[in-house]
């Protein structure tokens, strides 16, 4: 690849990270560089990172490190750390990590990497290093340009409908990373709608920090855009995640209960049901009103399919808060349900709350939390051998027992089970019928 400009990239984190570092890479890409999957033969390597956790903040730092012995045996001139990592802490660690040449936020990286795209030189590091005085709530509306090198499967593919959280969840440093909620205008999103369709997307996943206040910013709501898409685009499954509680609306509920091509798959984030640990999480509704709605979307969405998180080990939450939590998930039985461990983050209220348990306790809650999921999760499973369900096709299978691995709609990508197909010859992408022939802890087996 020698004289060519080349640049790769290392995209860490959550699939809207996902979209911005496949933007990243079309921006190069439309400015003459050869997109290479290979970080030792790039001209240009990018690690797109996360901060949302302790363990992806050391996650972004380990790949910085490793990209920089890359730097030097291979190709790279120029090293780029962009996201959320570069944002929250670049004013702190840029002496600890001198291998980086440019820094580029969250707020700042489109027209930070243009500049660097189209002047490609790794002379003078210090002419593109990101300004730190850009105010993070300060930003416009995020930017009407899609342009997106897609990761595969290109069938199933992520779209981004806002950026930032208004939330003010006391253990979340999102909205001081990526600023109060900015919806994208409906047109916009329509047109890259139907770019992703005409790509070969056949399962479109409309992502942001809370997709359910999608529009209250900017004078419409999630239900409208739904109806658009369904309107003005054939794609024949569309899913949605990161709902938040207080905002499953009754019109949401019945549009979804209407219409076959939106999944009934509410993927919910609930965090604890303990009323005195989700007001100092700063959540809400408290328990009373998570029942109901779990109550509402089961009463609307015959055969919905659940799934949410819980943080275990939050300040104050004592074994009585735990057995509380632990009851509430054997009850309400989940289909899909993860745990995590309290993540003190530097700058949010929790970090200095009083009560916090101590590591091995939190640990031993989450597993107890995961035991008590995987048998629900084997019996709800298990209850559906024998019924007929669509699925998509995603690969052809590495297990040499099966031909395939694809999902149904109860299955998002990457976090939730899969079904493995045992014979057939199909396509990535096609949706088809599928008999349920058996069934594991947490995947299904068809034909």
């Amino acid at each position: 690849m020698s004289g060519k400009k080349t640049a790769a990239i290392q995209n860490l984190g959550c699939s809207k990270n996902q979209i911005d570092g496949e933007r990243i890479l079309a921006l190069f890409a439309s400015n003459g560089f050869e997109i290479t999957e290979d970080a030792s033969a790039a001209g240009i390597i990018i690690v797109n990172t996360c901060a949302f956790i302790k363990e992806a903040q050391e996650e972004a730092v380990e790949t910085v490190l490793e990209m920089a012995e890359l730097r030097k045996k291979g190709q790279c001139k120029t090293l780029i750390v962009s996201g959320c990592f570069s944002q929250r802490y670049r004013d702190f660690v840029k002496e600890q990590l001198p291998e980086v040449d440019v820094w580029a936020g969250v707020d700042d990286w489109e027209n930070l990497l243009s500049g660097l795209a189209e002047n490609f030189s790794a002379k003078n590091k210090d002419a593109h290093e990101s300004p730190q005085s850009m105010p993070i709530n300060g930003i416009s509306q995020p930017k009407k340009s899609f342009k997106r090198i897609l990761s595969e499967p290109l069938s199933t593919q992520y779209l981004k409908i806002a950026e930032g959280c208004s939330h003010k969840c006391s253990f979340c440093v999102i909205p001081s990373i990526r600023g109060n909620f900015r919806s994208r205008g409906i047109d916009d999103i329509m047109q890259e709608a139907k770019w992703l369709y005409g790509q070969g997307t056949r399962e479109l996943i409309l992502v942001a920090q809370d997709t359910s206040f999608y529009g209250r910013d900017i004078g419409t709501n999630l239900v409208r855009l739904l109806e658009s898409l369904l309107k003005g685009t054939a794609f024949p499954w569309i899913r949605m995640m990161y709902l938040h509680p207080q905002l499953v609306s009754d019109d949401l509920l019945k549009l979804i209960a209407s219409e076959s091509r939106l999944c009934r798959y509410f993927d919910i984030p609930l965090q604890h049901i303990n009323d005195n640990i989700l007001t100092a999480m700063n959540r809400q509704p408290l328990s009373g009103g998570i029942n109901a709605m779990i109550d509402r979307i089961r009463k609307y969405a015959d055969g919905a399919t659940i799934r949410t998180s819980f943080i275990a080990g939050f300040p104050g939450e004592t074994e009585k808060e735990f057995g509380e939590l632990t009851r509430f998930i054997q009850a309400v039985r989940f289909d899909k349900l993860g745990v995590f461990p309290f993540s003190p983050e530097e700058g949010t209220p929790a970090y200095a709350m009083p009560g916090r348990p101590r590591a091995n306790t939190v640990q031993r809650r989450c597993e107890e939390l995961m035991s008590a999921q995987q048998e629900i999760s084997r019996e709800i499973l298990e209850s559906k051998v024998g019924s007929q369900t669509e699925i998509i096709i995603d690969r052809i299978s590495d297990d040499p027992d099966f031909n395939y691995e694809g999902r149904t709609k109860g299955d998002a990508p990457e976090v939730d089970g899969r079904v493995f197909i045992r014979s057939g010859s199909y396509e990535t992408g096609q949706i088809l019928p599928a008999r349920i022939i058996g069934a594991s802890d947490y995947d299904l087996y068809a034909e």
